[in-house]
């Protein structure tokens, strides 16, 4: 990372940290649920933007991680804290097993195994109405003992402190090794197979990655602003929302994911008076007009920009594996 990179994100950070200056109360709440979103639109980049796997899976990770965190805390008492990171294990080892299952499957194959798996979690969590409360909702206690709703100001710095780590890792995994591996899988996999690299290993890696901050995501975020953990988590619509952010904002790039889910969360917000439900539509519309004619999304559209100030990588894709792996 280039000396300009580094002061142009320490200045978003700060921008970051500034927003409960400048917002309160509700808006406060919906900056938080924006980061939510980044984080999981984000790590669902690092599967479809990076090593190229499509999975319909993600928003069903977010919500073991909630579910495990509540379920510990209402049934054995145990601190939410704890129980966050019980529910990144849970999560990344759930992650583990689907990938061994699945990722050597290729295409739709993978997507329509990865559907059925969040399915699956959804009718359980709904039908064990005696462990999991069913419809009806876990309620959940709060992050921290002693934590209120007021303000949401704790919440939002905690979950830009879990936005800020996931784009860390993804950072870290996508410009190392690792990322030459996932990029070269990405583009050819047969051709990166021959040429040496485990492609099964890196697509499961790779997949208990983003398992396991999905889980964190949605694990921190039952405890501080849904403080209810329902089936309805594991809808499909909820993972319609996390594609649509990546693909709008941006596959393969770490900022992308971040401006879809910002400029998609304000969307939503501006459309509740209309019909619950009319962001979708929009949201399908704008996906389907960023295939079509913005590949690259609102982060592509924004490039100049980003290039002159140092947030835009001028690096090409990679279009061969590099040796070993």
């Amino acid at each position: 990372m280039t000396s300009t990179q580094r002061i142009a994100l320490g200045l978003a950070l700060i921008v970051g940290l500034a927003i409960p200056l400048v917002v309160e109360g509700y808006w406060l709440r919906v900056a938080a649920t924006a980061l939510y979103f980044a984080a999981l639109a984000s790590s669902w980049n690092l599967l479809l933007g990076y090593a190229g796997q499509l999975s319909f899976a993600h928003a069903a990770f977010a919500a073991v991680g909630a579910y495990t965190s509540g379920l510990l805390s209402y049934h054995a008492g145990v601190p939410p804290l704890i129980g966050c990171l019980v529910g990144v294990v849970f999560a990344a080892a759930l992650g583990y097993l689907l990938g061994r299952m699945c990722l050597r499957l290729r295409g739709p194959y993978l997507a329509l195994m990865t559907i059925g798996f969040s399915e699956i979690l959804r009718l359980v969590a709904q039908i064990e109405h005696e462990f999991t409360r069913g419809s009806l909702g876990l309620q959940v206690p709060y992050l921290w003992e002693g934590g209120g709703m007021e303000g949401h100001l704790g919440g939002y710095y905690v979950m830009l402190a879990v936005t800020a780590l996931t784009l860390y890792v993804i950072w870290r995994l996508a410009n190392g090794r690792i990322g030459l591996y996932l990029k070269a899988i990405r583009e050819d996999e047969p051709a990166a197979e021959a040429l040496g690299v485990d492609v099964t290993k890196w697509k499961t890696n790779a997949f208990v990655v983003s398992a396991a901050l999905a889980g964190l995501a949605g694990g921190v975020y039952s405890h501080l602003f849904v403080r209810v953990v329902a089936p309805q988590n594991l809808l499909l619509s909820e993972m319609a929302l996390i594609l649509a952010m990546a693909i709008v904002g941006g596959l393969g790039s770490l900022l992308g994911p971040v401006l879809g889910a910002v400029a998609l969360v304000y969307l939503q917000e501006q459309l509740r008076e209309i019909s619950p439900h009319a962001h979708l539509l929009l949201f399908a519309v704008l996906v389907i007009i960023t295939m079509r004619f913005f590949r690259d999304g609102l982060y592509g559209v924004l490039t100049p920009m980003l290039t002159r100030f140092g947030l835009a990588s001028t690096v090409p894709p990679v279009t061969r594996a590099p040796d070993g792996g």
